[in-house]
């Protein structure tokens, strides 16, 4: 943030993706004429509210929170239009990935499913296209794209690497609550209200209220073991 010229902070959030992408590139290949492998990242802002739009950029959409997603869009594409430019584009491996979801659509529980619902994309030179719609998370991301650069290690973490594992089952958290779910069922714990909620899931994908069973009792015991687990390796490793 002390680098950034103070013209060109555009929110509270701080500056447009165009100028962070911009002033990112000059920074890779600084960093890259060292020739030495590196690792960077990059926090967009853009589609946070106030959504700031130049006035130079026009978007197809008459919606202001889609024009915001076009405009996010479009400067990620023309970083890595550029990016191709570079010497160090054949040898790097990109990874794109939300932080979290949006509530768009129907709210179908105390936790929406599009909250917490996000694309993650691996894509590089020697990536081989495919598509892989099972379960994860985002604590899957680092053993997945360890095994990727084909990098040795050792790993005690929650998370597996999604090219060869399949989960059946995943948790999160977002603010008071704690979910574990499959594909059909969904659990919701909502800790400032004790209240314990079930969800099935339907073939359109949106969540029914549904009668607790053994399947819910099950990810119920997942999700505070995850919890739990997760306090004592904070509190104790």
């Amino acid at each position: 943030q002390e680098d950034y010229p103070k013209s060109e902070v555009v929110n509270s959030f701080g500056v447009s993706d165009r100028f962070l992408f911009r002033f990112a590139l000059g920074k890779l290949q600084e960093t890259a004429s060292a020739h030495q492998p590196f690792m960077a990242t990059l926090l967009t802002i853009s589609n946070h509210p106030p959504y700031i739009i130049p006035d130079d950029f026009h978007p197809r959409s008459s919606e202001k929170e889609t024009q915001i997603v076009e405009y996010a869009d479009y400067c990620l594409g023309q970083f890595l239009s550029e990016a191709r430019k570079q010497s160090w584009y054949d040898h790097t491996l990109f990874v794109v990935l939300a932080d979290h979801g949006k509530i768009v659509g129907q709210v179908d529980s105390e936790l929406p499913q599009s909250y917490n619902h996000i694309p993650l994309l691996f894509f590089g030179r020697g990536v081989t296209p495919a598509q892989h719609t099972s379960l994860a998370t985002q604590v899957d991301v680092m053993p997945t794209l360890l095994e990727m650069l084909n990098m040795g290690y050792a790993y005690h973490g929650f998370g597996v690497n999604l090219l060869e594992a399949q989960r059946d089952k995943v948790c999160y958290s977002a603010d008071n609550q704690i979910v574990a779910r499959t594909n059909e069922a969904c659990y919701i714990h909502t800790s400032s209200t004790g209240l314990d909620s079930y969800y099935r899931e339907q073939s359109d994908n949106t969540l029914l209220p549904a009668t607790p069973d053994s399947l819910f009792h099950s990810l119920q015991r997942y999700a505070y073991a995850m919890m739990q687990t997760a306090e004592y390796c904070y509190r104790y490793q």
